[in-house]
């Protein structure tokens, strides 16, 4: 394993172990070692395909330079630049594939008991001596395997991790830039993990199956913003009675299912207005029934009509 260039004191001065590694065309498979659930891996490929076995934990992708294409549970998904993907070990597969580009990535795996401090610290600030009680709530499928926008600020944290690992110049213990890294994605992800405890269920197996039902409906609303869509036709793909699929909704994202649509069909209005299009054309594409539905709805979002917002 090539490690990066650390003293053994600043490897050794905390118990918990972070591993380091740089992979590319000249690694040797047979000579990649089998790495604890906290590791640094960066990479460069231009072609490579590979079915993952996944760490415990929760793993992120994120990609400086180029595109990596990830399979999983049948859907598509694309990683580059501003964008990472979250994984955890409870995928039964996950493929990974770049082609064609030179491509510069980077690989990080937490450990569940980091993750579950740092949850402790988050929902319970006022604990000393609770972190045994702490479940895997946030390793649950529905929670954490998803793709997310990354922030500035964890973009550029990420590219200098992968500038580190793969010229060995970590200045620093390894499991400190970890630290740093699941803080940022906490922070990060706060809204979700704040969302699935909203949910008022006495058993943690019910609470996991309603939010994921929430979120497949949630998902079924995003992919509607051009269409014309029944909120009952939705909660039946839910499995849920219109009326909680509405309660539970709200309860979850502080905005019932239409107010939650309808704000991102304004969203969506905001972004094609940037491609030139006129409102009137971006109303009829948003499945409004005139530019005054629009318009009125627009206000009520932005707080001005559309023909005073400055895109």
């Amino acid at each position: 394993m090539q490690q990066a260039n650390l003293s053994e004191v600043a490897t050794s001065v905390y118990a918990s172990k972070c591993d380091v590694m740089h992979m590319d065309i000249s690694t040797p498979r047979s000579l990649i070692p089998k790495l604890s659930s906290n590791y640094l891996v960066s990479s460069c490929f231009t072609s490579f395909e590979t079915e993952m076995r996944l760490a415990p934990g929760l793993g992120l992708k994120f990609v400086p330079e180029g595109k990596e294409t990830y399979w999983m549970n049948g859907k598509k998904h694309e990683v580059t630049g501003e964008k990472y993907l979250l994984v955890n070990d409870s995928l039964p597969e996950v493929i990974g594939v770049v082609k064609g580009q030179t491509t510069h990535g980077m690989c990080v795996n937490i450990a569940p008991e980091m993750l579950n401090d740092l949850l402790l610290q988050v929902l319970c600030p006022n604990a000393l001596d609770e972190i045994n009680q702490v479940n895997r709530y946030l390793l649950s499928p529905e929670l954490l395997v998803r793709e997310a926008k990354a922030s500035e600020n964890l973009q550029h944290f990420l590219k200098q991790l992968h500038y580190f690992t793969s010229t060995h110049q970590i200045e620093a213990p390894p499991i400190e830039m970890l630290f740093e890294v699941a803080s940022m994605l906490i922070r990060e992800n706060l809204d979700m993990i704040s969302s699935y405890y909203k949910l008022e269920a006495t058993k943690l197996s019910t609470r996991q199956e309603l939010f994921q039902r929430l979120l497949r409906g949630k998902e079924i609303l995003d992919d509607s913003i051009f269409a014309e869509i029944n909120i009952g036709q939705v909660a039946e793909e839910c499995c849920l009675s219109e009326f909680r699929f509405y309660r539970l909704f709200k309860q979850c994202f502080g905005q019932s299912p239409y107010n939650y649509l309808f704000r991102r069909r304004i969203e969506k209005g905001l972004e094609l207005k940037k491609q030139n299009l006129s409102w009137s054309e971006i109303a009829f594409q948003l499945n409004f029934t005139d530019l005054a539905a629009f318009s009125n709805g627009f206000k009520k979002i932005t707080g001005v009509s559309p023909s005073k917002f400055a895109v």
